[in-house]
């Protein structure tokens, strides 16, 4: 069997092709171009029997359509967080229109089994309900920012395909906690670069789903094995409040971590001032802020009960996640 994985430079992606080489299977692994995989300059050094790495880019059909031939099992995990503006094409041409490439060559090859990876930004809670499950979507009028309209414009590409016979599963990692997170492009990891640097002051009353990102990775390979074709899966582990996450953040850094809850109203206007007064296009808006009103807990109960999910220890991960960045970024 080929196993073809994309994104596979990448924090979650490495994670996939290391999980696969370990049951010695053929694997080709997929990675964007000016990224680097399996060589100098890359922290990801991966041996495999039989591992074959190129570079691919998913927005050039051909090339994905050649990439895509022969393989039986498929993971995509390739994909681009942003929530700069400059980012604008960029994040339709990879979220959106590279996804929709990958699954239109996985049917047209007769590829056996896709696990596509979405994210928490296609899933919100309910209204009364804590924590969000696989049967919480959202519209594309509910999704303010380009990160999350090209992904759940990806999201529906994928269903759309699997209406027309494309044997794909969906699954939904949480906030991932590991060694690999090169370039923090992700809330959760620009705001704990920030922190190792000594630049949070306040804290936003809420919540978040942590979880290791090799049980991730591992809950890929399951999803290929144990999960039901067309269905979704939370690969999530535990729901922590802020304030549990910064104590432990200083327990493990001994960083002092910020002791003021910052009212959201509060953090939204001084967030829309710094983008406009100071130019700071780059930060998070305020369309994401106000995702945080409420702690954006999930239920990962279905991937653990269907799929055999591990648990592993969050702050372990978090750990080693902290280990790494700063080595990585000399802190």
């Amino acid at each position: 069997m080929k196993i073809l994985v994309t994104g596979a430079s990448g924090f979650l992606g490495s994670h996939i092709v290391e999980e696969l080489t370990k049951q010695g299977l053929p694997l080709k692994a997929a990675y964007r171009p000016g990224e680097t995989f399996n060589g100098d300059g890359s922290d990801v050094m991966i041996d495999g029997l039989d591992l074959e790495s190129f570079p691919l880019d998913i927005t050039n059909r051909n090339a994905v359509y050649q990439a895509v031939q022969g393989c039986q099992m498929l993971f995509h995990s390739d994909f681009l967080c942003s929530f700069s503006g400059k980012d604008k094409a960029r994040l339709e041409a990879i979220n959106h229109l590279g996804t929709k490439n990958v699954m239109e060559a996985a049917l047209h090859h007769g590829v056996e089994k896709v696990v596509y990876t979405s994210g928490m930004e296609t899933l919100a809670p309910a209204p009364g309900r804590e924590q969000v499950d696989e049967s919480d979507g959202v519209s594309l009028d509910d999704l303010k920012t380009e990160f999350e309209r090209s992904r759940f414009l990806a999201e529906r590409e994928v269903t759309r395909l699997k209406q027309q016979g494309l044997p794909v599963i969906i699954v939904h990692p949480t906030v991932c906690l590991g060694t690999r997170d090169r370039i923090p492009t992700s809330l959760f990891g620009s705001y704990l670069l920030r922190y190792l640097r000594k630049k949070t002051h306040f804290y936003i009353d809420t919540g978040i789903n942590l979880v290791d990102v090799v049980d991730v990775a591992k809950g890929h390979l399951l999803a290929a094995k144990r999960g039901q074709v067309g269905a979704r899966y939370i690969l999530g582990n535990q729901n922590v409040y802020m304030l549990e996450l910064l104590r432990n953040l200083q327990k493990i850094t001994g960083v002092k971590a910020p002791a003021t809850a910052l009212p959201l109203a509060l953090a939204k206007t001084g967030n829309l001032l710094a983008r406009t007064l100071l130019f700071k296009k780059d930060g998070v808006p305020n369309a994401v802020l106000n995702r945080l009103k409420q702690p954006l807990f999930f239920n990962p109960s279905l991937a653990r009960n269907e799929l055999g999910l591990p648990q592993s220890n969050v702050w372990e991960a978090l750990r080693r996640h902290v280990i790494y960045l700063k080595n990585l970024h000399q802190i």
